[in-house]
């Protein structure tokens, strides 16, 4: 779970195009960008220097008025622990949801994609970034346009 080069390149790229307003990232996001591609995006500053997880880049840099994070286990500190695999009591209550590589560990793969529509506002953003090719044996599902 996490934020690449690509991921932040996206975010980028739809940043003037979206109001990201109250996020919710599915998994904590672990920044996963290497020294180089830190300093490419103006991220080597003291501010984002120590940062591990893209919740104060996404408020600082994208313009989020929160954020929040859902996750199965308080390991990484997520906000809302809650299995996706069942039905969540929560609805329309984020901007954005963000899923960059946390659904392919989801057994109940069609729960887990009705609960992240359901916590997206109407008129929301969901956005999705998930393992496709290459990647036997990571999660239980491999998402695929196809």
């Amino acid at each position: 779970m996490g934020v690449t080069f690509f991921e932040y390149k996206f975010l980028e790229l739809i940043k003037d195009k979206i109001n990201f307003g109250k996020v919710l990232t599915v998994g904590r996001q672990e920044i996963i960008l290497n020294n180089k591609e830190k300093k490419l995006f103006n991220l080597d500053n003291f501010e984002f220097k120590d940062e591990k997880y893209i919740d104060n880049i996404l408020i600082n840099k994208f313009r989020s008025s929160s954020v929040d994070s859902v996750d199965y286990s308080d390991f990484e500190k997520a906000s809302i622990i809650a299995d996706l695999n069942k039905p969540l009591d929560k609805s329309n209550l984020f901007d954005t949801v963000i899923d960059f590589g946390t659904s392919e560990h989801v057994f109940n793969a069609t729960q887990c994609l009705q609960n992240i529509s359901n916590l997206c506002k109407k008129e929301g953003t969901i956005l999705h970034s998930l393992p496709a090719n290459n990647n036997c044996g990571h999660g239980f599902w491999q998402f695929s346009p196809e």
